[in-house]
């Protein structure tokens, strides 16, 4: 399973296996039309009956392998996914995404929750929120923790995201000492 990081690498590896491009013809030819999208400020596809069988690739939802549009990432099965609620009082998610660089894609899992997946530079995050209703336009979040700490001053810069999740924030620039303004 990826469980952080680097699943913008593991999705190149296995959009180029033949299992998982079989797999992915095969579903798509017995669903037969493209996935549906809730409405929302960004794109927030909903997960199907046939999208649980992408779990055998570690994958919350078929992602065509071919496609080179929208995110570099799918959605990853992960056992530790960081945890968020809607905030009505904290920044507003979709402003503080972009003017970071990044975008934000949606997947409402069926059973309510909703995954969001925030891409910057070839790095990409997981949130989850449970049982969501729809997303709003000036909608934040707040990140909880699995050990009880509410953390709403956590997302008030848009590196936060990584740095929530342990990962290491995208980085800018030509080289890898390039530093990122906050």
């Amino acid at each position: 399973m990826v469980e952080t990081g680097d699943g913008i690498r593991a999705w190149l590896y296995l959009s180029r296996v033949e299992g998982y491009e079989t797999a992915w013809r095969s579903q798509a030819a017995r669903r037969g039309v493209e996935p549906a999208f809730e409405p929302g400020p960004f794109p927030i596809r909903i997960q199907t009956a046939t999208d649980l069988d992408a779990a055998r690739f570690d994958l919350l939802a078929w992602k065509n392998p071919r496609d080179a549009r929208g995110f570099l990432s799918p959605f990853w099965v992960q056992t530790e996914m960081v945890e968020a609620v809607l905030d009505a009082m904290a920044e507003p998610l979709l402003p503080m995404v972009a003017a970071g660089g990044g975008s934000v894609e949606g997947l409402r899992l069926i059973s309510g929750g909703l995954v969001l997946e925030i891409e910057c530079r070839r790095a990409a995050v997981q949130i989850r929120l449970r049982s969501a209703a729809a997303f709003p336009v000036d909608g934040g979040i707040e990140i909880r923790h699995g050990f009880g700490l509410r953390m709403p001053q956590s997302m008030r810069r848009f590196l936060d995201f990584w740095s929530v999740a342990g990962l290491p924030a995208p980085w800018r620039g030509r080289a890898r000492g390039t530093r990122i303004a906050h």
